[in-house]
């Protein structure tokens, strides 16, 4: 009788970890090709440029995570919850949604260093049992923004 193929197995079945970085890899791979001028703008009120997105769910997982768990942890910056915020009313003030594709900085560079900043936190948080529920969140709320 053959084995099972055990790597198959695991692989149809990734870690929070493997979920958490390949969502993560994906989001950049998708606005990789823009330029910093092209995931800026924002084609209708609507539609949030690709920069926003980016930073937007850099923010949920500083935010919901990171500032709330992870005992010491400083915000990256403190004005970027209120670009970064969109409907959450209990984070407090947020910048309009139409006004977004107007947000010259930060650029996308530092957005993508926030990103590795927040991300390399996070792994402090990934086995913590407590967070996970809130980090599938995370992931599932970044996979709608990617779509």
């Amino acid at each position: 009788m053959p084995q099972p193929d055990i790597r198959a197995a695991s692989d149809a079945n990734p870690s929070l970890v493997d979920r958490f970085e390949a969502t993560r890899a994906l989001t950049e791979a998708l606005c990789a090709p823009l330029s910093d001028a092209d995931a800026t703008l924002q084609s209708m009120e609507d539609a949030s440029p690709a920069k926003w997105h980016l930073a937007h769910t850099t923010w949920f997982f500083e935010t919901f995570l990171l500032r709330d768990h992870l005992p010491g942890y400083n915000l990256y910056r403190q004005d970027w919850p209120f670009l970064f915020n969109s409907y959450y009313e209990a984070e407090g003030a947020r910048i309009a949604r139409f006004s977004r594709g107007m947000l010259s900085r930060p650029s996308v560079a530092e957005v993508l260093e926030w990103r590795a900043h927040v991300d390399q936190a996070m792994q402090l948080l990934l086995s913590d049992p407590v967070c996970k529920p809130l980090i599938e969140l995370g992931i599932a709320h970044e996979q709608q923004h990617q779509e």
